[in-house]
């Protein structure tokens, strides 16, 4: 499996990953990627972020 790229946009995660709360914002980790959902209608798309801090 490659690295995800800051930026890039997945259309469907792997069943590995968890809910990460930071802040008030839920993230999906992924082993070392962190995804960020944002919804387009009633899609949803995970948006790669830098690990939330």
């Amino acid at each position: 499996m490659t690295s995800a790229v800051i930026g890039s946009i997945a259309y469907s995660l792997p069943p590995s990953c968890t809910t990460v709360v930071v802040n008030g914002i839920g993230y999906q980790q992924c082993d070392n990627a962190w995804y960020q959902p944002r919804y387009v209608g009633t899609t949803v798309q995970y948006i790669v972020v830098d690990a939330p801090r």
